[in-house]
């Protein structure tokens, strides 16, 4: 009999030792899923109920059991521009037409805008009607300004916050593809400092970037929402006027200039900076980014050969005509 009780209190601590490690082990997984930001859910379709799992709860900023999970509940937390997605996402996945995989915001009891990304997918009945929609619903706020901070770093100037080189040529590209099936024209402004080199040797590095982050800001905030402003070079820049008549292209440009004329205050100081500018017409110079860019560039190395401050239109490169020979 004592074997038998050792035997059997044995058994009742192994049972209980294997039941507090699945506790513990359920434990960690909850707190896994709280802290990487993962939450569970399941939507029976027809009876319209939604089991979120505690995590969501947190993910659309409430606390646990603060509210009752619905689909309504739901959609309605969903940024209104993203609503559409998210539906037309659903509603292909409950088609069968294809897995459930999307990202969209979310705006919190406190209108803050939350970004989450979600998958999941459809069980279906024997008739093939969907009866269930499972899946995972993971924060990715903090990762989304991640990537968006370093693709500004990638397409954008650190100095001037303004497009960089390689976002110029491909919004060149863009703006030419728009212009070609709107039937319209552009307009490409190289623009080149004259006087920026003497402010760098004399007042330091340090106070021309100063110069060029307040002629970025001013850049920034003084021209079209249609027009693309680049700095492509130490005291280069470009613009890309969009949608413009030919009348209007000197006066937009003129505006332009007098953004650069304009002197700029730093530490009580007044600079003074100079530009030459020169303009292709698309499709009147050319067809295609590269002569642009060459007709603008040339254009702009002969107003600064002229005088400083001024502004030169560019003509299309005459094209070699085949010479014909008389016949015998």
């Amino acid at each position: 009999m004592t074997a038998a009780l050792l035997i059997s209190k044995g058994k009742i601590r192994r049972a209980t030792t294997l039941k507090e490690h699945k506790k513990d082990e359920l434990d960690r997984n909850r707190r896994a899923h709280y802290f990487t930001q993962v939450g569970t859910w399941d939507w029976q379709i027809n009876a319209d109920i939604l089991y979120w799992s505690d995590e969501i709860y947190a993910i659309f900023g409430y606390q646990i059991g603060e509210i009752t999970p619905s689909y309504q509940k739901f959609i309605s937390a969903v940024h209104p521009d993203d609503v559409a997605s998210v539906q037309s996402a659903e509603q292909a996945c409950m088609r069968g037409d294809k897995h459930y995989e999307i990202e969209y915001r979310i705006v919190w009891p406190d209108d803050s805008i939350h970004w989450l990304f979600e998958s999941g997918d459809v069980l279906f009945d024997r008739d093939g009607k969907p009866e269930r929609f499972t899946g995972i619903i993971r924060e990715i706020t903090r990762a989304k300004k991640t990537n968006d901070y370093y693709r500004e770093l990638a397409h954008y100037d650190r100095l001037t916050g303004l497009p960089n080189r390689e976002l110029f040529d491909q919004r060149i590209d863009e703006a030419i593809t728009r212009a070609q099936h709107h039937n319209s024209m552009l307009a490409l402004v190289f623009m080149d400092l004259n006087t920026f080199k003497p402010i760098n040797d004399q007042y330091g590095h340090s106070t021309g970037d100063q110069v060029l982050q307040a002629l970025g800001q001013r850049l920034k905030h003084s021209t079209r929402s249609i027009d693309t402003v680049a700095r492509v070079g130490g005291d280069e820049f470009v613009a890309i006027l969009e949608d413009v008549k030919r009348d209007e292209v000197l006066k937009i440009v003129e505006n332009l200039r007098s953004l650069f004329l304009q002197p700029i205050a730093i530490d009580k100081q007044l600079f003074h900076l100079g530009i030459s500018i020169g303009i292709s017409l698309y499709p009147d110079d050319a067809s295609d980014a590269e002569a642009l860019i060459h007709i603008a560039d040339m254009a702009m190395y002969q107003a600064k050969q002229s005088g400083e401050n001024n502004i030169r239109f560019g003509h299309a490169v005459p094209t070699a005509k085949p010479t014909q020979t008389k016949a015998e």
